[in-house]
Formats: C-alpha cells, structure tokens, sequence
C-alpha cells in the first residue's frame, strides 16, 4: 500500500499534509535517479560525437576509457555534494531542496550542449554534485515534516524513487533516442526544474527547525562522533559493495551472450532487461523495508540481515552460477534477489541515517555520511576491473569484493539502536 492510500493522520502544526511531503520528497528523489541515469545509455553516442571534437578517435578503446572516467568524475561531483546537507540545517530543508533540483536539471540539460570532452566533464560534476544533495535536504524534510506514526513507513518507502528513476530512464531512452538524439536526451534532463516552482508553492518548512545548527566539526566530537563514523563506514560498505555487484552484472551478461555467438543488438537488449529486473528487486525491498524493520524489532538486526542477505546473493549469483555452473538462466532467476539485498539496504538507512542525528545537524550528518560513503564506495568499480584482469574474469572478482559485508557488521554492532525511539529534536 502506497502512501496515497494511508489513512489519515494529524500531521504536525502548520504543516501540509504527510502525503504531499512524501510525493514531493519523492519525486525530486525519482527525478534526480531519471537525470544521474541517462548518461549510462547514451554513452557511446555522446563520446562518438565529443571525443573527435577535441582532436581524439572514437575507438572501443578510447569510449570506454574516457565514458569510465567521465563516470568517476560525476561521481566527484557527487561525493562533493555532503554541502548540501550543512546548508540544509542552516538555510532550510525545502530552499536547498529546489537548489539542489536546479542545479542538476540545469547541468544535466547543459550536457546536451557541450562541444568537447572538458565541457561536458564540467557539467557532469556540477550535476553530480546537485543531484547528490537533493537526499541531504530532502529526507530530512520528510521526516521532520511528517506524523511520528506514519514516518518510518514513508521514509522507507521514498527510496523506491529511485528504481523508478532509472524505470523512467530506460523506457524514456527507448521511446525517444531514436528521434531526439543523446542532445535531446540530457535536454530532457530540465523537466525536473519544474518541480521547485511545486515545491516552493506547497511545502512549507519545518518547525522542528528551530535551534541554530553548531559547528560541522561537532559531528566528529565525542559520542556523535562514534555516531557519524559508524554511519559513514557502513555507507561505504552498501555503496561499495552496491557497485561492486549489481553495476556489472549487464557487463556479465553481455558477455556470456556474446562469447556463446549472440548478435551485438540482443546482446545489449539482455543486458537491459536485466537491469530491469534487479529493479524490480530492488523495489519488493524498498516497499517491505518498514515491515522488516518492525518484524526483526531495530535498525540493527535489519541492517545485518541485508548485509548477509547480499553476501550470500552476490555469491549465488556470481560464484556460484557464472563461475561454477555457467547457468545464466539461473543468473537471471537470482538477479531480483540480489537487488532486494544490496539496493533494497538503501531504503534503511533512509530510516536510520536521519534518526542518528539531532535536529539542528540532521542534514550535514546524513549527508557527510552518505557523501562519504560513494567517496569510498567508488573504488569499488576500479578494484572489479583490476581483479578481473587479474584472474581472468568478473564473478571471481566480484565474489571476493562481495567480503566487505563481512567487514561492515562490526560497524552494524557500533552504531545506535534508534528504533522504538521518536525522532530527535
């Protein structure tokens, strides 16, 4: 059951209704997941047209060096963005929230203008680094804005913006590349600025926001500092292991297919089918995370769940019938399980993070966490490829990194239990 349809409920003095806050929260989170994942599916086009404009070839070799650190240079951009989240607490939730929305639908739509490499590598990382603080500003939003009854239900829930975002994109790619080019594409990437004239209309601020927000450093001092490290190191682990898994499994896929005679065109069509089905994983996780967490009593026996939980599909799924069985069909059958398990984890934290921290620091602790967890996280990517050169091939590798599920749990055991608590002032 969708938030539409929750029963009513008094929502906090001077604020809208939980329903309106959650769709707005929602849809920047869906929108900005829409912008970050164009880029994925018209790379080759774009660097067929950009690398010969700043005097380079457009080879296999070249594409695929220059996509992968594009790619990291967006990535930055993002890991940059735990600003957002200081501002947030200083400046208001909803205001920051429409910066972040701007800047990323303007710069995704910039892309579409760019003549070269060193332009379009600008406007990545300044998109990257918006679309990184639209969750900093926004699930913090969320859940000071919402009855203590109905948050951890809905704050589960907003991480399903995501999948839906990168839905959106596929089908999106699909309906339109064909007619509007990858230009057209990242023009597309400005509907999102429609969004804060909604915002700044219908969604007021809220009164939990009260008390003037101390010193960033104060999130690393004693007691709240465990806190903030605790959080960001289990952040690196999901991230990590997140890239670590499901970004290589269309790669997987496409190259089985290929090496077993595959034409090129079906290849690439089953690799996009099966990032749609991790999706679909993904979305059964982030929909039964509040059900899970009040089931297993804490944020913390739910956390180690998903952290075995995505050990054990990783290994299933790569050591298992890639490496072992060659059974790409059973690779197929496990693939929304392995998207329940290490995406559907995101939908946790969207729970827990904001609840570690108090009021006037709940937007730079949970962004510096999260910030800090795709700094980190994206070595991940790097390590597959260099392992897999290594040894011959991506599930091997993928198995091995998949261990840094094993090296997040202390972290699990570290940090605060907040369930059964309300939120804090």
């Amino acid at each position: 059951m969708m938030p539409d349809t929750v029963a009513p409920a008094p929502v906090i003095a001077g604020a809208v209704s939980p329903q309106r806050v959650f769709w707005a929260a929602w849809l920047g989170w869906m929108l900005d997941g829409f912008d970050s994942a164009i880029y994925g599916y018209i790379l080759v086009a774009a660097l067929t047209d950009l690398l010969p404009a700043s005097g380079l070839a457009a080879s296999r070799a070249n594409i695929g060096f220059y996509g992968g650190l594009l790619f990291s240079i967006f990535m930055l951009g993002w890991a940059c963005s735990m600003f957002w989240g200081w501002a947030a607490d200083r400046l208001g939730r909803v205001r920051v929230m429409c910066w972040t929305v701007l800047v990323y639908s303007l710069f995704t739509g910039l892309c579409g203008l760019a003549t070269g490499l060193v332009m379009f590598a600008v406007f990545r990382f300044i998109a990257g680094f918006g679309i990184g603080g639209e969750w900093a500003a926004g699930t913090p939003l969320l859940h000071e804005s919402v009855p203590e009854a109905m948050r951890v239900r809905l704050a589960g829930w907003l991480h399903t913006a995501t999948p839906t975002g990168l839905f959106l994109a596929a089908f999106a790619t699909l309906v339109c590349v064909n007619t509007i080019g990858w230009r057209g594409m990242f023009f597309l990437g400005i509907a999102p600025a429609l969004l804060t004239l909604y915002l700044r209309r219908s969604i007021p601020e809220p009164r939990r926001r009260e008390a003037s927000a101390p010193p960033f450093r104060t999130l690393f001092a004693g007691s709240q500092g465990r806190v903030t490290w605790m959080a960001a190191l289990m952040m690196a682990c999901i991230i990590f292991g997140l890239w670590s898994s499901n970004f290589w499994a269309p790669t997987v896929v496409i190259g089985k297919l290929r090496a077993a005679g595959a034409t090129a065109a079906h290849a690439q069509t089953m690799g996009a089918v099966c990032g749609l089905i991790t999706n679909v994983g993904t979305l059964a996780g982030c929909l039964a995370m509040p059900w899970i967490t009040q089931r297993l009593g804490g944020r913390r026996p739910t956390a180690a769940l998903f952290f075995l939980g995505s050990l054990a599909t990783i290994l299933a799924a790569y050591a298992l019938a890639i490496q072992r069985l060659d059974d790409l069909t059973l690779f197929f059958f496990l693939l929304p399980a392995l998207g329940f398990f290490t995406n559907g984890v995101f939908a946790l934290y969207t729970i827990w993070l904001p609840e570690m921290f108090p009021g006037a620091q709940r937007g730079a602790g949970a962004g510096f966490c999260f910030s800090f967890g795709r700094l980190l996280g994206a070595a991940g990517p790097a390590l597959i490829g260099g392992i897999a050169a290594l040894t011959g091939g991506y599930p091997i590798a993928i198995s091995a990194l998949s261990l840094v599920y094993v090296v997040g749990l202390p972290f699990i055991l570290l940090a605060p239990e907040t369930a059964h608590r309300p939120l804090a002032a």
